[in-house]
């Protein structure tokens, strides 16, 4: 008997859930937002994928605490490549790039998120805002210059 592994069991869910989003998207082109029993079922359709993007993502974030397999998909067909560094190089040097990944993981997820007051404060939100300024001190700058090419 063959034994079913997290892996196995993330990488079969995966596949599952791309055949069903496949199927929704090819009902939906054909109509499907305007029959009466989608209407009558919307929630429950709803509810259904939800839980699936939930199991998902639990199975995701074990296999990635864990650091040992990541996946590959290809976007054309319902193929997914388990990937990992074991199969590539002797164990011995495999834990060690495996333990360096996590450990630059770490490192990244420590100094992109900051805690303020219990509330995760993202690194982007943080960029966003000089990222405004400098534009609009650029939009500033032009409208100067034009200026002075006008008037002088």
């Amino acid at each position: 008997m063959i034994r079913c592994t997290y892996l196995h069991r993330e990488l079969m869910l995966r596949l599952d859930a791309r055949r069903i989003t496949e199927k929704f998207y090819l009902l939906k082109e054909k109509g499907m937002f305007s029959w009466k029993a989608y209407k009558k079922h919307k929630e429950n359709i709803q509810k259904s994928f939800d839980t699936l993007r939930h199991a998902v993502a639990r199975y995701k974030d074990r296999r990635i605490k864990a650091g040992y397999f990541y996946m590959c998909k290809n976007r054309n067909f319902h193929l997914v490549f388990v990937m990992s560094p074991l199969y590539i190089m002797p164990r011995k040097d495999a834990l060690k790039k495996i333990r360096r990944i996590l450990q630059k993981r770490e490192a990244y997820n420590s100094t992109t998120k900051e805690t303020t007051l219990g509330i995760n404060v993202s690194n982007s939100i943080r960029c966003r805002v000089p990222i405004a300024i400098q534009v609009w001190l650029l939009y500033l700058f032009v409208i100067v210059v034009a200026c002075s090419i006008i008037f002088l």
